[in-house]
């Protein structure tokens, strides 16, 4: 990841406050060795031994050694303690002499235990410092990520990533993507934008070709106003984060390292992301390849019972034309006219499909009258209608729609076909029209078997077909049911399918009516 040099800058402002922490810490030194001895001469007078009197100083050497933290604070406590040992209660009284030859030993004693105990203490307190300090680094890595889980696009991983560390560093933060051709695809700054200049965005730009660190605190770039790192990923380079301090200084080593975690959170956020995508697009690429494979199957299979009829009748009339009467000529012409506009019906839901898959397919809203639409679905179907009773039941009141009155004939033709072809001859068909509500309903029922209760839930699904009625002339290929009802739902409607007592089904779908002047009365 290339050199991150993290040591702040020895700047005027950092020897000030070196300045004031050394008089500060000097001062409560003095204090609290003076306190020690005011304690220790009150003892005296009231006859404690002097060995009580060295525990004093070293429990005030203890108390300075834990509020001053350094190893170097906790020797001067140590000497100064023997030093005013020596000074107030060995003789000659305030001197720093010592009659008795024991004492030098009891001096060197008493300050080596009070070092060893004082830097003791000051390491437990280091240490409790940075146990403190990693248990925030945690909480707050957590918490980072956390929020870079329930990400879902690159463009509010920018945002997310860029908020979480501007909150953490107390820095201006910029985090950039990229697209696989080195272009940005997101770019997001929290915080001040000193990320903008043509140096900052060259800084930016070494960073992702290098795949290096570079900026403020390191040897390339040096002078820019923020540190950039790039987000590697199995792919290479996908994005740079730059940060910029507020203070103006370096990043400490602490602050790289969290800084370095949550880019290696965001590359694992990127892969999977990556991946997820790849994923969709794989199965759509399946799901696609899917419904072309049917969709040829399906051609190749039901086209060609139509087109075989019309060549047989077509290749009967002109090899025998001379010898049929004029009856039997009408008898071949009607089927070729039947099997031609059934190849017409299919190929019209094969395009209307495609068109909807494509979402070329757009509504013609005009006012119809739905008695119309019913009347032209029937007239299209009554030619292959043969053996079966076709009717409709239209209320009095006229009933106006806002609709596309082509695709809704379709949708009747189609419902219409079903009712023929899935019951035997001799059934009624009808269709239905009245008013609910704010909709028009329209609904074909026949008297046929009905339809059993596994093919129900399947019943508008693309190539679903519930096989052949024996002896039937015409069937699709599982488009009809599911292309009504993508054009009912495109209008703002509902279809569905029932059973009906004692026997038959019933296919009912609403279209919302025209809302001004939507009836009169006959």
């Amino acid at each position: 990841m290339g050199n991150r040099n993290t040591a702040r800058a020895d700047g005027p402002a950092d020897r000030k406050s070196r300045f004031l922490a050394g008089i500060k810490n000097f001062s409560l030194l003095i204090a609290v060795m003076f306190a020690c001895t005011g304690v220790s001469l009150l003892l005296r007078q009231l006859g404690t031994h002097e060995t009580n009197f060295i525990m004093i100083y070293l429990l005030g050497t203890l108390l300075l050694s834990y509020y001053g933290g350094s190893y170097l604070f906790s020797l001067f406590s140590s000497l100064f303690g023997v030093l005013f040992y020596n000074f107030f209660f060995t003789e000659p009284y305030y001197t720093f002499r010592a009659y008795r030859p024991d004492y030098p030993l009891t001096f060197l004693i008493m300050f080596f235990v009070g070092a060893f105990t004082s830097m003791m203490t000051s390491r437990i307190r280091h240490e409790s410092v940075l146990a403190e300090e990693r248990e925030e680094r945690i909480r707050a890595l957590y918490q980072t990520g956390r929020r870079l889980l329930g990400v879902r696009s690159a463009a509010d991983l920018a945002e997310v990533s860029a908020q979480e560390l501007a909150a953490q560093l107390d820095a201006s933060v910029l985090a950039v993507f990229y697209r696989a051709d080195g272009e940005v695809q997101n770019r997001f700054v929290q915080g001040e934008d000193v990320f903008s200049s043509d140096r900052e965005r060259v800084v930016c730009r070494e960073t992702c070709r290098s795949c290096n660190a570079c900026g403020r605190g390191t040897k390339l770039y040096a002078g820019a106003n923020a540190y950039y790192s790039p987000v590697v990923t199995q792919n290479g380079v996908s994005g740079v984060v730059g940060v910029a301090p507020l203070d103006g200084r370096p990043l400490t080593e602490n602050q790289t390292e969290f800084l370095n975690t949550v880019l290696t959170q965001l590359a694992v956020v990127l892969e999977r992301e990556t991946l997820y995508r790849r994923q969709e697009e794989t199965q759509t690429q399946i799901a696609s390849e899917r419904l072309r494979s049917d969709m040829l199957r399906a051609i190749s299979h039901d086209l060609r019972t139509p087109l075989t009829g019309i060549m047989g009748s077509a290749s009967t009339m002109l090899d025998n034309y001379g010898q049929l009467d004029d009856n039997v000529k009408k008898d071949f012409l009607k089927n070729i006219y039947d099997d031609a506009g059934w190849l017409s019906d299919l190929v019209e839901n094969i395009l209307d499909m495609t068109r909807l898959d494509e979402g070329r397919l757009h509504l013609h809203l005009e006012e119809e009258a739905a008695e119309e639409i019913v009347a032209g679905a029937i007239a299209h179907v009554k030619g292959h209608a043969a053996g079966h009773s076709l009717s409709a039941k239209i209320p009095d009141e006229l009933l106006l729609l806002r609709a596309d009155g082509v695709l809704l004939t379709q949708v009747l033709v189609n419902l219409l076909d079903n009712a023929i072809y899935y019951t035997p001859e001799g059934s009624s068909v009808t269709v239905l029209l009245s008013r609910s509500d704010r909709d028009v309903l329209f609904e074909v029922r026949d008297d046929g078997p009905g339809i059993a209760e596994e093919d129900m839930e399947h019943l508008f699904e693309r190539f679903y077909s519930r096989g052949t009625r024996p002896g039937a002339a015409r069937h699709g290929f599982g488009l009809g049911l599911a292309l009504c009802k993508a054009i009912v739902e495109a209008h703002g409607g509902h279809i569905f399918v029932r059973n009906v007592e004692p026997h038959g089904t019933s296919v009912l779908f609403n279209i919302p009516a025209k809302e001004e002047d939507n009836s009169c009365s006959r």
